[in-house]
């Protein structure tokens, strides 16, 4: 699954822009040109953009279309198209007739394409109903979609759109696997298909200079570490007689114990937030700007870490994650799976069905992110049902395959209670628990959140044994009210929340990481309890800070409280 790469023997075409748009039939085909049709960026959520609220909470199938035009292909050169993203699921057409699709809205779709000359249209619909069997699942009922995840249920085109052409032989992935032993690297490449002609490679350091070439089979002298206080990138050039691309890569380590996370050796505290791809506008679509902001505030608030909240971010966001050297706990969309009324792992619900296109997600995720040195665990779910006891049998075939794909340390974000007794707690290597003890609990009493969270954290220990990840906790702020003594809701009680749930962590000494709830404010469907979306961001959605952000990072840095 390599990102697609201009060179010599590739070339690609971005296809963002303005597109046509609108809402069709579930039996619409596109056999001609849409008409009617109105404008709709690309990439971006089509719910942040439109002015109706008919069209913003739309729940069907929706088109987009556009045309363009390439130079004819060379003799043998195939033409992909590549769909960073589509929520939730789309199937795509080339002058009225089916090229492919993709199954979820969180991972790239490759499509080949057989062009013809002059204009060629292309049709994209998408689909934006859930239910039992999608992953985050969902069931549309009353002409709305119930929904147990708490983010909104955003639609659109919402990552790149890119046409790219490579050689009819031509490298169709990449593996780079990296062993640290004293004082050299150990690189092995794999490349596939395998058996093809001439192929060479060879390591670049970050300067551009050579520093190994021959085979799949290298060895680096004294190579740089990749790690969050050095984010050391090499690349290695893979080259056939017919082919090229260029794959960046780091060298580390990742181990755990009893305590905690280990990098190259060396014992790594997690300190960071859960995040959503959500900007105001944009909604999910990926922006530049947006993603080198957000990476500018990481590295100033002095975090290490993030979790992928509650899917795969985007491949462009992976990246600036091994160049910022921010830690990644990645996350596949199982979201809501929790809080049916009458149970969630049953035959008629969240079944065999859902639990292998769960498993197809983790293959997906672990072979997409395979050579990001940022990543150094895996999560497969979000605050499932682990009280209920089909939920057992459900993530041990689950974990099964994520352990058949990264040897990396594998969790599940609890929203499970210790009193309730998780299913599979002893399936995975981490404890990960999010908690709002002195917000959804003890609502203004911080002092008995503190006492009924830091109870629960010896108990998860106690039983399991296992190094504990507080994974979420915060508190609703609205910037710029402010109170005193505090009251919830102002920027005093989110600080003070935060400043308690902290003193809490520090006196426990099995406690491996703090992922605060949230990094941003961001958009959900509405509710009594929700101001304009979730307001737990310590930044606005507009990435400024509250009080709570200058008070984290005098913690993270180190500096006088």
């Amino acid at each position: 699954m390599l990102y697609p790469q201009s060179n010599r023997f590739r070339r690609v075409c971005s296809l963002n822009g303005l597109w046509k748009f609108r809402t069709v039939a579930d039996d619409y085909l596109p056999r001609e040109a849409v008409a009617d049709a109105r404008l709709m960026a690309v990439p971006a959520s089509y719910n942040e953009i439109v002015t109706e609220k008919p069209l913003r909470d739309y729940l069907g199938k929706v088109l987009y279309e556009r045309e363009f035009s390439l130079p004819a292909p060379a003799a043998g050169e195939k033409v992909y198209l590549r769909i960073g993203a589509a929520s939730h699921a789309c199937k795509v057409y080339l002058n009225g007739e089916e090229a492919g699709g993709c199954i979820n809205g969180y991972f790239p779709a490759d499509i080949p394409l057989s062009l013809r000359d002059g204009k060629n249209r292309l049709s994209v619909i998408i689909d934006n109903r859930l239910n039992f069997h999608t992953l985050p699942p969902g069931m549309p009922e009353y002409g709305r979609l119930t929904i147990n995840h708490d983010f909104y249920n955003f639609t659109g085109l919402h990552r790149d759109v890119l046409l790219y052409s490579v050689p009819e032989e031509h490298i169709e992935d990449i593996a780079v696997r990296t062993v640290v032993g004293g004082d050299y690297g150990k690189i092995a490449i794999e490349v596939t298909p395998s058996g093809l002609a001439g192929l060479r490679c060879t390591v670049l350091d970050a300067e551009g200079k050579t520093v190994a070439e021959g085979g799949c089979e290298l060895c680096i002298p004294r190579p740089r570490l990749w790690s969050p206080q050095d984010p050391y990138l090499y690349t290695v050039r893979v080259q056939t007689q017919k082919d090229e691309y260029e794959q960046s890569f780091g060298i580390r380590k990742v181990s755990w114990d009893e305590k905690g996370l280990l990098l190259n050796g060396e014992r790594v505290y997690l300190k960071g937030v859960g995040m959503h791809e959500d900007f105001w506008i944009l909604g999910k679509g990926n922006n530049a700007a947006v993603n080198v902001r957000d990476f500018e505030l990481l590295r100033w608030l002095g975090a290490n870490s993030v979790r992928t909240s509650h899917y795969p971010y985007s491949e462009e966001f992976m990246h600036l994650a091994d160049v910022y050297g921010i830690l990644v706990i990645d996350e596949v969309p199982a979201v809501g799976l929790n809080a049916w009324k009458g149970g969630t792992f049953r035959p008629d619900r969240v079944n065999e069905e859902t639990r292998e296109l769960h498993k197809e997600l983790i293959r997906l995720l672990a072979a997409r992110d395979k050579n990001h040195p940022c990543v150094v665990m895996f999560s497969v779910a979000n605050e499932p049902a682990t009280e209920e006891p089909a939920s057992r049998a459900y993530f041990e075939d689950v974990i099964a395959v994520a352990r058949e794909m990264t040897d990396l340390p594998i969790m599940i974000a609890e929203v499970t209670k210790f009193s309730q007794v998780s299913q599979v707690a002893d399936l995975v290597d981490f404890t990960a628990l999010n908690r709002y003890y002195g917000w959804y609990e003890e609502h203004g009493w911080l002092d008995y959140g503190a006492a009924a969270l830091e109870k629960e954290l010896r108990q998860w220990h106690e039983k399991y044994g296992k190094p504990v990840l507080l994974t979420e906790f915060g508190a609703d702020t609205i910037e710029g009210l402010h109170t005193l003594p505090s009251e919830a809701f102002s920027e005093e009680y989110q600080t003070e929340f935060l400043q308690e749930t902290c003193k809490v962590l520090d006196s426990l000494p099995f406690i491996a990481g703090e992922h605060v709830w949230n990094f941003a404010d961001f958009k959900t469907k509405q509710g009594v309890i929700r101001v304009r979306g979730n307001r737990k961001g310590i930044f606005t959605r507009e990435r400024q800070p509250k009080m709570a952000a200058h008070w984290l990072r005098r913690r993270w840095k180190g500096e006088n409280l």
